[in-house]
């Protein structure tokens, strides 16, 4: 048995659906910069107060042992604890960069 042709309307106009996007990646925050002439507590406000959350930040922080490449999950007493459990003494840090 012999199936019947479909009917397929031609096209005869330029379609530019989903042509706009957003590349998250190159998209910068003036509010959070490199900035030397911040104190840590100063550095550590910044990033508390910013809009959003402050575990989707990447940070650098120098202490005088090691440096660590993470995010900050929170701030508890004199310490910070980033994603990857690391407790770090706040007196310790030298300088965070974000």
């Amino acid at each position: 048995m012999k199936k019947e042709k479909i009917y397929v309307n031609e096209i005869d106009k330029r379609i530019n659906n989903n042509q706009n996007y957003c590349d998250v990646s190159n998209i910068t925050n003036d509010n959070l910069t490199k900035d030397n002439k911040l104190t840590v507590d100063e550095k550590l406000e910044r990033l508390f107060n910013t809009n959003g959350y402050i575990f989707n930040v990447d940070v650098e922080i120098v202490t005088t042992n090691k440096t660590y490449n993470t995010k900050i999950a929170g701030k508890v007493n004199n310490h910070i604890i980033t994603l990857d459990n690391h407790v770090i003494n706040i007196k310790d840090i030298k300088d965070i960069i974000f």
